[in-house]
């Protein structure tokens, strides 16, 4: 049986160094932070998740991430 997005990320935080919880987190900001900065799709966004999630869904969804992990 194959784990969820949840355990995938679990197990990557809590496998070896404490370092990788930080490691996690900050590629996580640094992606959501990617995302804002663009003002357009990508081009290659309609043959990757634009074929599943808009664009602006998308962004928005980077946008509540950065919010609820980072704004404290």
């Amino acid at each position: 049986m194959s784990k969820t997005n949840v355990e995938k990320v679990n197990d990557a935080m809590n496998f070896g160094s404490p370092l990788n919880q930080i490691v996690v987190l900050s590629a996580i900001e640094k992606y959501c932070e990617q995302i804002a900065a663009l003002d357009d799709q990508p081009e290659t966004w309609e043959k990757g998740c634009g074929a599943l999630v808009s664009w602006e869904a998308w962004k928005a969804s980077a946008a509540d991430v950065k919010r609820k992990l980072f704004s404290e």
